[in-house]
C-alpha cells in the first residue's frame, strides 16, 4: 500500500464504493448516488446520468491528483474517502488555491497499451499524425496536441476530440478528455 492509501477500517458517509467514482465521458469526476444522479467532485454539481455519459473508470493517478487538489482524502483498491462535496446552492468565494492551479489537458482513448501501433497508424491514415503525439499513460493510449504538448484549455482538448469524431468516429468514440495538475 503506497502513501496515498488508506486502511479502511470504519466506514462512514464519506467512504463510497471505489466504482461509484468515475470520470465521465466529457473528464468530469463524479460520484454515483444513484442510477440516474451523480455529483461532480470539483464543482458539487449534480447532474442526471445515462450509461452513454459514463467515460471511465478512476485510475489511481487521477485518484492522487484529486487528493493533492483536496478532494479526496484518500482511497484503496476498493473505496474512495471523499472529502465534503461543494455546496452547489451556496455561493463560495475562489480560493486563491483554485485560481493559481494550472492544468495540463490530454486525450484518453482508453485503449490499453497494446493498441498504441493501431491508434497512431489510425492517426497516420487519416492524416492527422501531425495534429497528435500518441504516448502511454497507466496502461492507457492517451493523445496530446502535437510535439508532445498538453491542450493549454478544456475547450482545446475537446475542439480536438470532436475532429478525431468527426475523421474516425468508429475508433476514437470512447476518448475523454482528461488533464493532470501541473502546479499552482
Amino acid at each position: 500500500m503506497d502513501d496515498d492509501t488508506l486502511p479502511i477500517e470504519f466506514p462512514d458517509e464519506s467512504f463510497v464504493l471505489r466504482s461509484r467514482v468515475f470520470v465521465m465521458r466529457d473528464g468530469a469526476f463524479v460520484v454515483r448516488w444513484s442510477d440516474t444522479l451523480v455529483q461532480e467532485l470539483v464543482s458539487g454539481q449534480y447532474r442526471i446520468f445515462e450509461q452513454n455519459d459514463f467515460g471511465a473508470p478512476i485510475t489511481d493517478f487521477e485518484l492522487k491528483q484529486l487528493i493533492s487538489a483536496g478532494l479526496v482524502k484518500g482511497f484503496d483498491r476498493d473505496h474512495v474517502h471523499l472529502n465534503a462535496l461543494p455546496d452547489q446552492y451556496k455561493e463560495s468565494p475562489v480560493s486563491a488555491w483554485e485560481q493559481g492551479r494550472k492544468r495540463s489537458y490530454y486525450l484518453n482513448t482508453l485503449y490499453d497499451s497494446s493498441q498504441v501501433k493501431a491508434v497512431a497508424q489510425c492517426l497516420l491514415d487519416n492524416g492527422l499524425q501531425d495534429e497528435f503525439y500518441v504516448r502511454v499513460r497507466d496502461d492507457f493510449v492517451i493523445l496530446w496536441s502535437h510535439q508532445g504538448r498538453s491542450f493549454q484549455k478544456f475547450d482545446d482538448a475537446d475542439k480536438a476530440r470532436q475532429v478525431l469524431l468527426t475523421k474516425a468516429p468508429q475508433i476514437f468514440e470512447q476518448v475523454v478528455v482528461a488533464f493532470i495538475e501541473v502546479g499552482s
